[in-house]
């Protein structure tokens, strides 16, 4: 840009731990809530920390440090949506089922909502949670086989 090299700007330990502690801290305020919409919250939190890593081209980097401060290994790229609810949430409330499909949604998510567009407004447009999921698995995941039908020059965005 400009002729010129683009700066990256460091991201401490402290940072980190800071990022993480305000996601769990919206985790805590889902779970004393009763509202059932409560949820999405978390999951646009989670979702605007990845991207904001993934425009800087360090999402699973910093995957790997947030999974390393929690103690957590991994042997393999994690994922990053994944890997930050698994630092997060409650592994008691959240099982690796459960992970995986907001994982699939936040996905889903990060290649088909507009810029402007809320989290939860969109999840919501697009049929809930379960349904993102499902849209997911059958239009990115690893046996895609079509095209979103949201996406469709006949039907608009």
């Amino acid at each position: 840009m400009l002729g010129r090299e683009a700066t990256t700007v460091p991201f401490p330990t402290e940072a980190m731990k800071a990022n993480l502690l305000r996601l769990q801290n919206e985790w805590e305020t889902v779970q004393d809530s009763r509202e059932r919409d409560a949820i999405y919250g978390y999951l646009a939190a989670v979702f605007e920390l990845v991207e904001w890593w993934g425009r800087d081209g360090k999402a699973v980097k910093r995957a790997y440090g947030a999974l390393h401060l929690r103690g957590y290994s991994s042997v393999r790229e994690p994922e990053p949506f994944a890997a930050i609810i698994l630092c997060t949430a409650d592994p008691e409330k959240v099982d690796d089922r459960m992970r995986s499909k907001w994982s699939r949604v936040l996905r889903y998510a990060a290649e088909y909502k507009d810029l402007d567009e809320p989290l939860p407004d969109f999840i919501k447009r697009r049929g809930g949670i379960n349904k993102c999921a499902t849209r997911y698995a059958r239009c990115l995941g690893r046996y895609s086989h079509c095209v979103d039908p949201f996406r469709s020059p006949w039907l608009g965005s």
